[in-house]
């Protein structure tokens, strides 16, 4: 008996623990069906389909449906606005550039923006680096919510299926179904190989593709119910009161310090990328712009990390730091100003005498991100409304929207051709411009047709690996092919694939092989060439 009620009382007390069920409405079950259908659109054509196109419009698609249910019980604001705004800025950048790390990081910046936009919209603006950091830590705390959204998506509260889980129940059962079927129908009939082959090329990547988008859905649908409905998890107020100010003064103070005598023993060298030559002795222009530049990179990061620490742990009085950890904060910041300034200085002197490349750009790129974080940072300590999470996030949407938006590889590509046309460089990379993918085709077909032999001769080699190997498929034994040929064989010819960078790219190709229709024929001896030159 005794053992029957305790039995009894723990069910009891498991029902009273376990969480309550979403109370779903009309515009719930639009936005889960919503979900399920943009889901799978960015499994098949988005996160499949190199970036391009297909991300930009799923990513698209996902941002307006959020939007629209969060605005249903929420309200626009400013930073939500521009947020959103410069979420939707960073998908465009898929269709615009081709640069993998511009990509990696629009993918990572747009979601952070989008979060910030959505939590603006139902819990209002956060205020503080604290509580907007804490919106990063309740879209994660929606993870635990998965398994109460489904079962709100299936069942009512009085146990009963509802008539969008019966359908999703029976779409899943399908699937499998489906996986055996589809396959023996397809091999069965020549009429219906042809009819799917038209909806998609591979049967078996489709569906799991498709299964994958599906499997994502509930954390998407999770994530919704869970903000609209608060039920979220919120960073809470610690009874930490901070680090005696002694600690850090004597911490901050041995750093400081170390940065001064590095000011006063490398005052004359370390100034001298302003003037725009070079310091005495022997070295080059390269060792002088990397020796200077990518340690500064590293200190500069050191000295935010320490900062925002030190401003973060001190000890507060009527929720004020110390004057003393002010004044060496704020050295310390104006300190790492100097040698962002002077790294980017030596970056530029370096480009102007070997020419662009991507790790050139965005390293600079990212010490341009640093001061400004810097800027916020020397703000706050003096003034506590600045935001220096909110101003990183905001800088690292517009940096990023910049490259993709005016394409970096495109940059590079035409400041190089343009500088050795002009006399400027006296050489040219063609290799590195084959590496820039995409955005380096148009310039290596111009410079198959220079007046330079072996430049000419180069750019032809590379050519032909691009023709061969690089963007069409099937074309590793022809010794001869005409444009029907490439456009058959072309690689990413559906939409999702789509890009600028992309389409220019092939139609240099094409336009070139109309020009010179005996190139096709020369391409294997050329490949023979560059295979040799390894």
């Amino acid at each position: 008996m005794d053992t029957n009620n305790q039995v009894f009382e723990k069910e009891k007390t498991a029902r009273t623990l376990s969480k309550p069920l979403f109370s779903l409405t009309a515009g719930d079950t639009v936005f889960a069906i919503s979900a399920l259908v943009v889901c799978v659109f960015l499994s098949l054509f988005g996160i499949f389909s190199g970036f391009a196109f297909g991300y930009f419009l799923s990513a698209t698609l996902m941002i307006i449906m959020f939007t629209a249910y969060f605005l249903a019980g929420g309200k626009a604001r400013f930073l939500s606005v521009l947020c959103g705004l410069l979420s939707l800025g960073t998908n465009v950048i898929f269709i615009c550039t081709t640069n993998g790390s511009v990509r990696f990081f629009g993918v990572i910046i747009g979601l952070l923006l989008s979060l910030v936009c959505f939590d603006g919209l139902v819990n209002g603006t956060a205020k503080g680096n604290r509580q907007t950091l804490g919106i990063f830590y309740s879209a994660a705390s929606a993870f635990g919510n998965i398994a109460v959204t489904l079962k709100s998506i299936f069942t009512g509260k009085n146990g009963n299926k509802k008539v969008i889980g019966k359908v999703l129940i029976g779409l899943l059962c399908a699937i499998p179904v489906l996986i055996v079927v589809l396959p023996l129908l397809i091999s069965s009939d020549d009429a219906f190989r042809g009819m799917m082959s038209n909806i998609f090329d591979n049967t078996f990547l489709f569906i799991l593709k498709f299964i994958i988008g599906i499997a994502i859905c509930p954390i998407i649908i999770s994530y919704g119910f869970s903000l609209k409905s608060r039920r979220v998890s919120k960073i809470k107020n610690s009874n930490f009161k901070g680090i005696e100010n002694v600690y850090l003064v004597s911490f901050l103070s041995a750093i400081s310090l170390c940065y001064v005598l590095y000011l006063f023993s490398q005052l004359a060298y370390f100034f001298s990328a302003f003037r725009g030559f070079l310091p005495d002795g022997e070295i080059t222009y390269a060792q002088y712009a990397r020796k200077g530049f990518f340690e500064m990179c590293v200190i500069a990061v050191i000295n935010l990390v320490i900062v925002f620490s030190a401003l973060l742990l001190a000890k507060k009085k009527n929720g004020k730091v110390s004057h003393s950890i002010k004044a060496i904060t704020t050295f310390i910041s104006l300190f790492t100003m100097i040698i962002i300034a002077t790294a980017i200085s030596k970056m530029v002197l370096y480009i102007d005498a070997y020419g662009m490349t991507i790790l050139r750009v965005t390293t600079s790129a990212f010490m341009i991100f640093l001061s400004i974080v810097f800027i916020s940072v020397i703000l706050r300590i003096y003034i506590k409304k600045i935001n220096i999470v909110k101003t990183a996030l905001i800088t690292a949407g517009s940096i990023v929207l910049i490259l993709g938006i005016f394409n970096v590889n495109s940059v590079c590509a035409r400041y190089n051709y343009e500088s050795y046309e002009n006399g400027k460089l006296r050489t040219i990379d063609i290799e590195a411009l084959y590496d820039l993918g995409e955005e380096g085709v148009p310039y290596l077909v111009k410079l198959a047709d220079s007046k330079e032999k072996e430049i000419a001769q180069v750019a032809k080699r590379y050519l032909a690996a691009a023709y061969l190997y690089g963007y069409f498929d099937d074309m590793y034994d022809a010794e001869s092919f005409t444009v029907d040929d490439l456009k058959k064989n072309q690689e990413g010819k559906g939409f999702e694939h789509f890009s600028i960078p992309k389409s220019k790219a092939y139609n240099e190709l094409y336009k070139y092989i109309e020009n010179n229709p005996q190139f096709s024929s020369e391409c294997q001896g050329y490949i023979t060439e560059l295979e040799n030159s390894y």
